[in-house]
């Protein structure tokens, strides 16, 4: 594929992934949505009626015509070009949860979190919510490159909770499925101390 195809297909996911609002300034984001389900669903009841529909949702979600129109007319380099919106995406979701002054709220929304609380939070959704909901939800291609993207995220929005994070990660049971994250490289944490 040539960098003017390449180009063509970047702008044709770019006009996937950002649509005006109605009646407001500013773009949605549709990569956003696998994220909002991982976190709806991962909150939710852990019954198989439930990972049925998530799973449900996150397929329709990469399954829609423009979407597979893009990935076919990227060929070998679809999987690639999806797996940036997915690593971009799982970052602007977990700034938006860090930067809402709505998420770090808690008794009923009465009392707001300190910034710790609100990280951990955040770490714990992740870690103990989204990622055991993706490694349950098996039969979507796009599954552990979320796992990895959400992780991703999570070490680049949170550099000095990374001994935290690679205990969540290392907490993980299933072999196969740790050696999908990329490994962490501890050493430039541990010189700025």
């Amino acid at each position: 594929m040539t960098d003017s195809q390449l180009d063509e297909i970047r702008e044709r996911i770019e006009n996937f992934r950002y649509f005006p609002l109605e009646g407001r300034r500013g773009r949605g984001d549709r990569f956003l949505q696998p994220w909002l389900f991982c976190h709806v669903y991962a909150s939710g009841s852990k019954r198989k009626g439930e990972m049925k529909r998530a799973l449900k949702e996150i397929k329709h979600f990469f399954n829609q015509r423009e979407l597979q129109e893009i990935r076919q007319d990227a060929g070998a380099d679809a999987d690639r070009l999806i797996e940036e919106q997915i690593v971009d995406s799982a970052t602007a979701y977990l700034t938006i949860c860090r930067d809402d002054d709505g998420f770090g709220k808690k008794l009923f929304g009465l009392l707001r979190m300190k910034p710790e609380e609100k990280e951990d939070k955040i770490l714990h959704d992740v870690y103990s919510g989204m990622i055991p909901l993706l490694i349950r939800l098996e039969e979507f291609p796009e599954r552990k490159a979320m796992m990895c993207a959400i992780d991703l995220a999570c070490r680049s929005l949170y550099p000095r909770r990374i001994h935290d994070i690679k205990a969540l990660v290392d907490s993980i049971e299933d072999q196969a499925l740790r050696a999908v994250f990329f490994p962490f490289d501890l050493s430039s944490e541990e010189s700025d101390e």
